[in-house]
This record gives C-alpha cells, sequence and structure tokens, in this order.
C-alpha cells in the first residue's frame, strides 16, 4: 500500500524522471461508487475494494470517513452498539493502490459488528447487545466502537428478587490507535411485563456515535447520512424502547447495518 501522511508533515514521495506530459493540478483516483458534489469528487465503499490513485499532486489531500459495522441484539433485549467512527481529513497520498475493508454484521444474535480499515486506520465494529437473563455472565453488552446495551439480570440475584440492570459494553473507538468517535453502551431498563404482574423484562439502548447517545451523526462532514447502525430493540406498548445509533437508525428487529468508507477530494 502506498504511504499516507497528514498535512504539513513532510513529504512521503520520492523523486520522479523528468517526463515531458503536464503534471496533474488535482488528485485523480478510481474506486467504490463515484459521485461528485460542487468541487469535491466522492468515492464511497459500501462493501470492500481498492482506491487507486491515479494523480497525486503536491499539496492536494483527501478526507476519510470510515464506519464500523453495527453490533446485533434481539427483540427486546439490549440493543446492538453503533459502528466507531473514525474522521480523518487532510490526508496526502500517494499514486497507487489503497485497499478497504469495510465491516459487515454478525449473522447471530447478539453479535458484535466487524472492523472497518482503510489507509491505516481501523473503525471498530460495534458490540453486540446483551439479553436479559437469570446468567449472570452474559448480560453485561459487549464492548466495541461505541458498546452494546446492558441486559437484565432476572430474577435478581437469588432468582426469585426483583431484577437488577447490568451495565452497557465499553465504547473502544476513542482510545483505540486510530482514535474517532463513539461511547459506552446502555444500562439495561427494568420495566413491567404489560397483564403479566410481578414480571419484569430488560432491554437497553446502546452508545451513539460521533453525536452521542441518541443522535450519531456518523457522516459528518463527509456526508449527511448515518452509518453503520446497531440492531433496535422491539418496542412494548407501554415503554418505548431505546436504539444502537453510531451510524444509522436500523430498520428495526434484527437488522443492523454494515460500516461503510467515503473518500473525498477536490477535483476541479
Amino acid at each position: 500500500m502506498p504511504l499516507l501522511s497528514t498535512a504539513g508533515g513532510a513529504s512521503v514521495r520520492g523523486f520522479r524522471p523528468y517526463s515531458t506530459e503536464a503534471v496533474a493540478a488535482f488528485i485523480a483516483a478510481t474506486g467504490g461508487s463515484v459521485t461528485v458534489s460542487g468541487n469535491y469528487r466522492y468515492h464511497a465503499f459500501a462493501g470492500s475494494g481498492t482506491f487507486e490513485v491515479t494523480a497525486a499532486p503536491a499539496g492536494k489531500f483527501i478526507d476519510i470517513l470510515l464506519v464500523g459495522g453495527g453490533g446485533r441484539g434481539k427483540n427486546e433485549n439490549g440493543t446492538g452498539g453503533g459502528g466507531g467512527v473514525v474522521i480523518k481529513e487532510g490526508q496526502t497520498v500517494s499514486l497507487g493502490d489503497y485497499p478497504i475493508t469495510v465491516g459487515g454484521i454478525d449473522a447471530n444474535a447478539y453479535g458484535d459488528g466487524a472492523d472497518t480499515s482503510g489507509f491505516g486506520f481501523v473503525a471498530l465494529g460495534g458490540g453486540g447487545g446483551a439479553p436479559s437473563s437469570s446468567n449472570p455472565d452474559i448480560i453485561t453488552g459487549r464492548p466495541g466502537g461505541n458498546g452494546g446495551g446492558g441486559g437484565v439480570r432476572l430474577g435478581g440475584v437469588s432468582g426469585v428478587d426483583s431484577p437488577i440492570s447490568y451495565p452497557g459494553g465499553a465504547g473502544l473507538q476513542p482510545t483505540s490507535a486510530s482514535g474517532g468517535f463513539g461511547n459506552a453502551g446502555q444500562p439495561g431498563v427494568v420495566y413491567p411485563i404489560p397483564g403479566s404482574p410481578g414480571e419484569f423484562g430488560g432491554r437497553s439502548g446502546a452508545g451513539g456515535g460521533a453525536g452521542g447517545g441518541t443522535s450519531g451523526r456518523s457522516g459528518t462532514p463527509l456526508s449527511n447520512l448515518l452509518y453503520g447502525g446497531g440492531v433496535h430493540s422491539t418496542p412494548n406498548s407501554t415503554t418505548s424502547y431505546n436504539s444502537g445509533y453510531g451510524g444509522a437508525i436500523s430498520g428495526g428487529g434484527d437488522s443492523p447495518t454494515a460500516g461503510i468508507v467515503i473518500v473525498r477530494y477536490l477535483y476541479q
């Protein structure tokens, strides 16, 4: 993979032989789904691929957005965490190929989202949400880019006591090597089950992305859309549900969303 550096750093490109060909005035590249808005060209990778730089003039830079895949929850239990968010502006590129890996989602209930990587950076997948159960070993939300929501220990410690809320998973993206945005999952929520006196259930929301626990803005500033969302919990008739954000608000049920990579640069 070609070298990548931050704007203002020392050049990472070596000398090239003298050529009579005109020197490019702007970056040129291929790969992904390409769109143009204003003076910017955008390359969006919804799946893994290659960003190929075919012109890399000095003093021209790219901006990069990476979002990990969303975590999975199930039904009225803890929701999955949104994928972690990495935003890098003013990056220098060289001629050549940059492999892109876009994190997908886990097919299993409470599974973690997969990591997204490119240009030497990694956006961590969201943590899986925890089930509500009498087993204390499985009801803490899983860590991830954004942590998964916690569950509820049904029956309390003795098995017949009041239910106990357990914490969500840690949000690991901000302290990772790539930095970025992510939050911890929220704790399990204890609520009475309608029509069943004395019976309780539990569920939780997950941590948000760049915008916080209830309104992830994972595309900003490269997009006004939200990506990499954790799964929703299913609401019941008396209590609103919380959601895994950190990216997109998913379609509900067991449907977290995959990550994305977006690259932009001035092309004119």
